[in-house]
């Protein structure tokens, strides 16, 4: 990193953020977490946090991952390219302290071209962590195979739908979180995928991608930062996304 991280926070440019009150004029205050095995949608991006991971470092990772994608979604406004969007996902990150490893997207082959991408995408997810018995015990997995029962009114969904929609497709993340005290390091194991089609998509995990002769690329990486870095940053990152807290940031319940 050439710059200074917290001044680099400091001057990043983000959307307009919408002021949200309660009745009698407060705001309301975001989800917190918790110490146990838990999921979250953090913007376009379902966050699954292992009991390694402290509370405080979990807000500190959900909170950088918040700055990526509205910094991108900034920058890439009205563009179709997905993969610009994902460029500066990725140099906000590096930015601020995290070192990302991979993240090349290539084509991802689908068996069944009728099947709701939150079906598409379970062997890439599988593969990512680390095979079927691991896979097994995945929140975020659980929840792709259930989704179908799910309310589509449900809080987190409406905000990762809204999140995830782009000019020319979708773009979105599934994110699998540990800490590791020998080593002082927080590592998140990444899926990043995009969605290329002649339109917006809304509703994207159900999305099919036959309908839009749709184009599915995937990419899977791992993200790294050190405990006082993380630390270091925390309290810059966290005060630019606070007015974002509420619109983007849902706990899932199972």
């Amino acid at each position: 990193m050439s710059r200074d991280p917290l001044q680099y926070v400091r001057e990043l440019a983000l959307p307009e953020a919408r002021h949200r009150v309660t009745r009698g004029g407060e705001t309301p205050p975001p989800p917190s977490f918790g110490s146990g095995q838990e999921l979250a949608a953090v913007g376009a991006q379902l966050a699954e946090f292992h009991t390694s991971v402290r509370p405080d470092q979990r807000a500190a990772v959900a909170d950088c991952l918040l700055l990526a994608q509205l910094a991108a979604n900034k920058a890439s406004a009205g563009s179709r390219d997905v993969m610009a969007w994902y460029a500066k996902y990725v140099e906000v990150l590096q930015n601020v302290g995290w070192t990302t490893r991979s993240m090349e997207f290539k084509d991802t082959a689908v068996g069944d071209d009728d099947a709701g991408v939150h079906q598409a995408i379970l062997p890439v997810l599988t593969a990512a962590l680390g095979g079927a018995a691991l896979a097994a015990g995945s929140l975020i997995v659980s929840v792709l195979k259930g989704l179908q029962e799910m309310d589509a009114a449900n809080p987190w969904i409406t905000i990762f739908d809204r999140s995830s929609t782009h000019v020319g497709g979708a773009k979105f993340q599934l994110g699998s979180v540990d800490a590791d005290e020998a080593a002082g390091t927080v590592k998140v194991q990444l899926v990043a995928l995009a969605i290329e089609a002649s339109k917006e998509i809304t509703q994207v995990l159900f999305f099919k991608l036959s309908s839009e002769h749709a184009r599915l690329r995937a990419a899977e990486g791992q993200l790294d930062i050190g405990f006082e870095r993380l630390e270091a940053i925390q309290s810059a990152v966290a005060a630019r996304v606070q007015p974002f807290l509420l619109d983007n940031i849902g706990k899932i319940d199972l």
